[in-house]
């Protein structure tokens, strides 16, 4: 009896196991990612098929909208969806959508490849982003790479090695028809009925997509995703570095007690975090440090105006030539203009400040209370005590008599006596 008893609550036990294992079959993890391919998207790509893992889900969808980006990032993400222990799906969306570049062979790398109308897919073709024509070695290597992963996924090796080689691309109709993706849906509910009962092809043996009424668990990026996503973006990169230094300038030139140089060493700091994930072309580094470096000389140098302009040339080149021209890395005409608006207004502002300052009279120690303003302490009449700039002073009245309380300003200074008078 015993046995039969422990027998029958191990076959429920079992049985409850599959019931779990079959709710969780059901579910489709869906990741959507707009934007250039970078270490961020890699790291965001990267966990969200590892969560597909653990949640041991039926597929995980790649909605993917992309210009391309860096190689590196490309190879993590590439790696990631071929040795997934769930079926990737590649899904190049919205309408209007493309994955180029870099984009391309991720798509290419996914078990299922699909495309919504109206989008595109191809021109591979390496570039270095900080300038320059790459090297046929290193086209050779990409257009290897294409094949290889074309062959692994059973598509059109040939149309893979043209896309990087010459940088064609395709319509979602060629596409399809070529046999560069698998099929054509027009969102991710089109994409799932189609998919339903599909066979997949993995590394592990063939796989029977059961989605019929899957359940899509929608996994965004997480909050230091979201953060490093936006340092990362150039505009963002560029204007918290140029009013980082444009506050330390400040806090230099017209000390503010430290309050606005920490927060422009903050800004500077979240600058170079983010300017690291991203291609920077040194020319335009150089010419934007020399443009900051002349416009802050003419707090020095009284050049009437010629290091201001010159400062201001190199500023704007500097801003145009940080990041290349390519789709994803454009720096806002919007944020070069008021970034260069504000360094003009705050260093015409400090200058005011400096010449202010060298040509006030110098006064010390005790010739710096005469003409202060103040407050009586005591009763003086005419003799008392007031408090001047935060010290206690014997003083006399001129005229008496003074009430306690009462303001007062200082006329001058007799050995250690204040002659004051009331204000009116």
């Amino acid at each position: 009896m015993k046995r039969e008893a422990i027998r029958a609550g191990l076959l429920a036990i079992f049985l409850c196991l599959g019931l779990s294992a079959s709710a969780r079959a059901g579910d489709v993890v869906v990741l959507t990612y707009a934007g250039p391919v970078n270490a961020i998207s890699a790291e965001y790509i990267s966990r969200g098929i590892g969560e597909a893992e653990s949640r041991h889900a039926s597929a995980m969808i790649l909605q993917l909208d992309t210009p391309g980006g860096l190689d590196s990032a490309m190879r993590k993400i590439v790696q990631a969806e071929m040795n997934a222990r769930v079926p990737v799906i590649a899904f190049v969306a919205p309408r209007g959508a493309r994955a180029a570049s870099a984009g391309c062979f991720i798509v290419l790398a996914a078990d299922v490849a699909a495309m919504a109308p109206g989008t595109n897919i191809g021109a591979a073709h390496p570039i270095f982003l900080s300038g320059g024509i790459v090297s046929k070695k290193i086209v050779n290597d990409a257009a290897a790479y294409a094949r290889s992963i074309a062959a692994a996924r059973h598509r059109n090796v040939d149309w893979a090695e043209k896309a990087v080689r010459e940088s064609v691309s395709l319509p979602e109709p060629e596409a399809l028809q070529q046999g560069v993706i698998d099929l054509a849906a027009n969102d991710v509910a089109d994409l799932l009925r189609q998919l339903n009962g599909r066979v997949v092809h993995m590394t592990s043996g063939d796989v029977t997509l059961s989605l019929a009424g899957a359940t899509q668990i929608n996994v965004g990026l997480n909050w230091s995703e979201e953060v490093l996503s936006t340092l990362a973006d150039p505009t963002v990169a560029y204007l918290l570095l140029l009013l980082g230094v444009l506050a330390i300038v400040v806090e230099l030139f017209a000390p503010h007690g430290f309050v606005t140089g920490t927060l422009g060493a903050v800004a500077v700091l979240l600058a170079l975090f983010g300017l690291t994930n991203l291609p920077v072309h040194l020319t335009g580094l150089l010419l934007l440090i020399l443009g900051m470096s002349l416009l802050g000389l003419e707090l020095k140098i009284t050049s009437h105006g010629v290091l201001t302009a010159a400062g201001l040339i190199a500023f704007i080149f500097g801003s145009l030539f940080l990041f290349p021209r390519a789709a994803g890395y454009a720096i806002s005409p919007w944020a070069i203009g008021i970034a260069a608006l504000l360094w003009v207004v705050m260093l015409v502002f400090v200058v005011r400040v400096v010449l202010r300052a060298r040509h006030a009279p110098v006064l010390t120690g005790v010739q710096r209370v005469i003409g202060s303003v103040g407050v009586a302490k005591t009763d003086l009449a005419p003799r008392g005590v007031v408090l001047v700039n935060g010290e206690d002073w014997d003083a006399s009245a001129d005229p008496a008599p003074i009430a306690r309380g009462e303001k007062i300003s200082v006329l001058e200074i007799q050995g250690l006596t204040l002659r004051v008078r009331k204000l009116a």
